[in-house]
Formats: structure tokens, sequence, C-alpha cells
């Protein structure tokens, strides 16, 4: 066959290979960023010193005065 051809194809292969190593470590680095943050609530969480029924009180306060976004897709800008 035509040597151009092969080392195309060759180029092609070598390239599908770093790509699908360069996904799977995309894929680890994000699992461990989020282990990392989720580490990081935990330890925040720890460090307000207060006992499980105070912390689950706060996380369901928190939950419910969460804002909600807006699915408009307006802006609101407080400048008048």
């Amino acid at each position: 066959m035509n040597p151009k051809y092969e080392k195309v194809c060759a180029e092609i292969a070598k390239i599908e290979k770093k790509d699908e190593d360069l996904q799977e470590k995309l894929k680890e680095l994000r699992s461990k960023k989020t282990e990392m943050e989720n580490l990081e609530i935990i330890n925040t969480v720890r460090a307000m010193v207060m006992d499980k029924d105070q912390i689950m009180a706060f996380l369901s306060t928190m939950k419910g005065s969460a804002k909600q976004p807006d699915m408009t897709g307006t802006e609101v800008s407080d400048h008048a």
C-alpha cells in the first residue's frame, strides 16, 4: 500500500491512543477534584463545632434559603 497512506493511518492511531489516555487522565482528575471538594466541605462543616442535629438543621435552612436560578434568561441589575 501507499507509504504516505500508511503513515497517515499510523499517525491517526497514535493520536487516538493519546486521546484515550488523556480522556482517562481527565476523568481521574475530575474525580480527584470532586473528592477534594467534598473533603473541603466536610472539614468546613466539622469546623462549625455543631452536633448532628444542629448541622442537619443548618443544612436544611441553607437548602430552603438557596436562591433558585432565574430561568427567564433576563439579567437583573441593581443599578438605576
